[in-house]
């Protein structure tokens, strides 16, 4: 998957955060966003995620504008796992895995045995299939 950031700007209210960010990510590579607290991190990443509007640029996700794209489209283009989470239930890190087919499911359908299998793929690829039994928080 491709990010490019083109001219993003970003202001809350009358507050300047972004100015003129330009950045890309190609396939494969690594990229860090590092930086004091306050300075714009998360707003970048929120503008990115499609969860903030009214910025001024342009954010493609593979060459496609992600103004023009619905929640539904944007959830099969990319993930976001936040750095501070409170949970109200300790699932299981199968379960949470898991979580991340039910872009493939209708409203009021359960996962079926393609989920259930990419969730276990998953686990087994990072090398971490011991733990899908464990509460996720642990």
């Amino acid at each position: 998957m491709s990010i490019t950031v083109s001219n993003l700007s970003f202001s809350y209210s009358e507050q300047l955060v972004l100015d003129n960010v330009n950045v890309r990510a190609e396939p494969g590579q690594l990229l860090s966003v590092i930086g004091p607290n306050g300075v714009g991190k998360s707003t970048l990443f929120h503008c990115i995620l499609g969860q903030l509007n009214g910025y001024k640029g342009q954010i493609t996700i593979n060459g496609k504008d992600i103004k023009g794209l619905s929640v539904e489209k944007m959830a099969k283009l990319i993930a976001y796992v936040p750095q501070s989470h409170y949970t109200s239930f300790n699932f299981s890190v199968f379960d949470k895995v898991l979580m991340g087919t039910s872009i493939q499911l209708s409203a009021y359908s359960t996962p079926g045995k393609e989920q259930l299998k990419l969730a276990e793929t998953a686990l087994e690829r990072l090398g971490i299939a011991h733990l899908k039994n464990r509460g996720y928080t642990k």
